[in-house]
């Protein structure tokens, strides 16, 4: 899930990533929707320290890419996929 941390004031759902037959998936879930989350489904999402990016049909590796430890002001990613949630 990837939450906007600085337009409403608290953390809001504004996309989610969800795997769907290997590959994953984007939803937006507000009607101005999530630039950066675009950016990831159709850019894919660089590896920090390497030199290659990994894109939606990679899966389960888009996916942990996603996770990262990115340095972002406005959004965080957390894995709402286990019942203890990591980001």
């Amino acid at each position: 899930m990837v939450y906007d941390l600085g337009t409403w004031g608290q953390p809001h759902r504004v996309a989610e990533f969800r795997l769907v037959n290997g590959r994953a998936q984007l939803s937006e879930l507000v009607p101005e929707g999530c630039a950066l989350a675009r950016q990831w489904h159709t850019a894919g999402v660089e590896i920090l320290g390497e030199p290659q990016r990994v894109h939606p049909d990679d899966g389960i590796s888009f996916m942990r890419a996603l996770l990262q430890p990115f340095r972002m002001s406005y959004y965080r990613v957390i894995d709402e996929s286990s019942p203890t949630p990591r980001d």
